[in-house]
């Protein structure tokens, strides 16, 4: 018996022909329906160090975790500033470069990055501590669950403004 890895199966593509819309101040912007696979790069970078950084925060053996954080950002203080640039040039790729020029003009807020990106990370199903192998949830002793209703299995959630704060964020994509 072989397993296949069914590549062409349904993808998001298929969901959300467009894209995906996200509204903000009054304008429209068109996320790709996938992640292309360079938009995590500047999360990866040489120079933001960020696997360094998780790696220092796993390797101590301090009092508080947050203590730990807060004295490793004060031995990287260029790491904020560098952090918020990765995450822009993230939404660069995934925007384009004319479509991240219009985002920029309404000037979203810190808060505007950190819902949006919480939203765009459950609608790409990108979740960094995954990526990194960090988590107990993948290592399980028990018996592996099963849907408690009818409903579709599907990993792709339903709404993809499910954390923000307008019922018709989550508007289908035009």
């Amino acid at each position: 018996m072989s397993f296949v890895i069914d590549l062409d199966a349904e993808r998001r593509e298929v969901q959300h022909p467009h894209g995906i819309t996200v509204l903000l101040k009054g304008q429209q912007f068109l996320f790709p329906a996938e992640v292309p696979a360079d938009a995590l790069d500047p999360l990866l970078s040489d120079e933001l160090d960020l696997v360094g950084l998780l790696s220092d925060i796993v390797g101590t053996k301090g009092a508080t975790v947050s203590g730990e954080v807060i004295e490793l950002l004060f031995k990287r203080p260029k790491l904020p500033r560098q952090f918020l640039t990765a995450v822009k040039d993230i939404y660069r790729i995934l925007l384009g470069d004319e479509g991240f020029a219009d985002f920029v003009v309404v000037r979203p807020s810190i808060g505007d990055y950190v819902r949006l990106t919480k939203a765009l990370i459950t609608v790409y199903g990108v979740d960094l501590g995954n990526l990194f192998g960090s988590g107990d949830s993948s290592e399980s002793d028990g018996e592996t669950s099963s849907p408690t209703s009818a409903g579709s299995t599907d990993s792709t959630p339903g709404a993809s403004g499910s954390g923000q704060d307008s019922p018709d964020s989550s508007a289908s994509a035009a």
